[in-house]
């Protein structure tokens, strides 16, 4: 017998095999352009116009481009957007190029206070890379 999945069974099958859903900037991009493009298709009856409007507010709800966690979360949002098709690759290279500029104004002491996790060492013993470097010697 088929079982029909139920609606907590479908969010939490959402969450497992849409991580970038747990993005908060990712998850209102989203939801913005599932609003818009079955609003319009409603209304329309028209696939062309719901995607180009779906695409559009898709965009406008990215966030701006200042500040570092914004600037990720942009990353993120063009991202998943060229996953779904809401941003062409031609546009999102584009996207991904701005982000990149103003990534590069961002100070490298303000990106390395906002990350909330350390970065892992690849060497799980990191008191062997100072003993493998060979001390410079004075003059």
């Amino acid at each position: 017998m088929i079982q029909s999945i139920q609606p907590a069974a479908a969010e939490s099958l959402e969450a497992a095999f849409c991580p970038s859903l747990k993005n908060p900037a990712v998850a209102l991009c989203n939801e913005v352009w599932l609003k818009i493009h079955a609003a319009t298709l409603k209304q329309t009856k028209n696939l062309y116009t719901a995607e180009r409007c779906a695409a559009k507010a898709y965009r406008l709800a990215m966030p701006p481009l200042s500040g570092y966690q914004n600037i990720c979360d942009f990353i993120a949002c063009a991202s998943y957007g060229m996953l779904l098709g809401a941003i062409k690759g031609e546009n999102g290279s584009k996207l991904l190029y701005a982000a990149q500029v103003a990534l590069s104004t961002i100070p490298q002491q303000a990106k390395t206070q906002t990350r909330t996790e350390p970065r892992p060492s690849p060497d799980p013993h990191p008191s062997r890379l100072f003993a493998a470097t060979p001390a410079k010697e004075k003059d």
